[in-house]
């Protein structure tokens, strides 16, 4: 057998490319599935991104796949935050909540700390 036609020793430079293009894309359509929890879109983003950018080598362009991630992964990250800062912006502001987290207190006999003036009824 001959050593020089031999794949076992011939060296790729695109190797593990592809899969950190798969983990991009697939890492960036989860944390658009995620965009629902808020919190959990972020970390899912961010790894797509990183995917995305280590699947690029050298100068070589990234190819679709990790186009694709890096684009859902971004969508994932700023909606995730956008949907979040909601969430705790509703929560600190809706008299009902406050309400029901005085009420909470109460059944075990607690009593609720005090808020910043912007809460208070």
């Amino acid at each position: 057998m001959d050593q020089n036609t031999s794949s076992y020793n011939s060296y790729n430079p695109d190797r593990g490319r592809h899969s950190f293009e798969t983990a991009s894309l697939v890492s960036g359509i989860l944390s658009l599935l995620l965009l629902c929890t808020g919190v959990l879109s972020i970390p899912t983003g961010a790894l797509g991104i990183l995917f995305s950018r280590l699947s690029k080598k050298g100068n070589n362009p990234l190819n679709a796949p990790a186009i694709l991630g890096l684009i859902f992964s971004i969508i994932g990250i700023v909606a995730g935050c956008l949907i979040s800062a909601y969430a705790i912006y509703m929560v600190l502001t809706d008299p009902s909540v406050i309400e029901q987290v005085r009420q909470m207190y109460a059944r075990y006999g607690m009593e609720m700390p005090e808020y910043p003036i912007f809460l208070q009824q």
